[in-house]
């Protein structure tokens, strides 16, 4: 693994983008850009960025020079995307046009993570050449920002990714953060059970990530998830029985608001992801819960 070559994290404050960052800073040079929360990880060059500031992206592209770069900016939550729909936009469709337009110039391996709410969730299980048809605002803007990639970067991959569980980065809570508080403080949980998702842990992505910078396909996309789908509202109950928790804890709720036209009541929108593709061309292979959970376990002891 060549030690100099050089990754840039478009997002590296988020979730995904820390545990990116700290997976990557052993055998690469990396630069990882945040909006409003300082990044401070050892052997990580932090940066702050707005990624609608075209002459700041141009500087920090032209200074960091990336061999490869990481788009994972923005906000997965279908709640806020609702809320905050230019913000959304910006973020997911805007932000990557700018970055690759100006970095395409360097020819860099340009990773665009995507989705699952890329697709209707009607019919979940899908594969790479299923048809887009996303019914959310966030799953709008996602599709903008692949088409972009697509269309535009001279050398690409668009990952599409189920739900990701881990420890969060001290900087913002993630689900896992969320519910560990509330169970250890016996607060009432309540969660979605009319969406279907193959989790899977944000430390096996990171590693496929990994594989992805160093090789693997060319201007495709391809999807990442777990073998083990459930809802929210399942994913808390069978964590609260894995680490010793009360699952009784853990209430129902309907999800955030989606386009009207494209609800039927009672209906549950199954965005499970295939992940064929990676195991046969790269080998990958993606994990079951209880597995999962085993990755977490470990993941408890840490280092920043």
């Amino acid at each position: 693994m060549p030690s100099t070559k050089a990754v840039l994290i478009i997002g590296g404050s988020g979730f995904i983008g820390s545990h990116l960052a700290l997976r990557l800073r052993d055998g690469y040079k990396v630069f990882a850009t945040y909006f409003s929360n300082p990044l401070r990880i050892r052997g990580v060059t932090g940066i702050p960025l707005d990624v609608s500031n075209r002459n700041w992206v141009k500087r920090i592209v032209y200074s960091s020079k990336p061999d490869v770069v990481i788009y994972c900016a923005g906000n997965n939550s279908l709640e806020w995307a609702e809320y905050n729909a230019r913000d959304t936009e910006r973020l997911h469709t805007g932000g990557p046009a700018t970055v690759s337009t100006i970095s395409d110039i360097l020819q860099p391996k340009f990773i665009y993570l995507s989705n699952a709410y890329v697709f209707d969730g009607n019919k979940g299980n899908y594969k790479e050449g299923d048809t887009v048809l996303p019914s959310s605002i966030l799953g709008k803007t996602k599709v903008g920002g692949e088409n972009f990639i697509r269309g535009k970067a001279f050398n690409h991959i668009i990952v599409r990714t189920s739900l990701l569980f881990g420890r969060g980065n001290g900087i913002n809570t993630s689900l896992i953060d969320d519910l560990r508080m509330k169970f250890e403080t016996g607060q009432r949980i309540e969660l979605a059970t009319d969406e279907l998702h193959s989790f899977a842990p944000i430390s096996a992505f990171t590693d496929f990530i990994v594989r992805l910078v160093d090789s693997g396909p060319r201007n495709k996309t391809v999807h990442y998830g777990g073998l083990t789908k459930l809802t929210p509202c399942e994913f808390a109950r069978a964590f609260a029985t894995r680490f010793g928790y009360d699952p009784a804890l853990v209430f129902e709720k309907k999800t955030g608001p989606r386009d009207e036209s494209m609800l039927v009541e009672t209906q549950t929108f199954d965005y499970s992801l295939n992940s064929s593709f990676i195991v046969e061309t790269l080998k990958v292979q993606p994990l079951l819960l209880e597995e999962g959970f085993d990755l977490f376990e470990k993941s408890l002891v840490t280092r920043l």
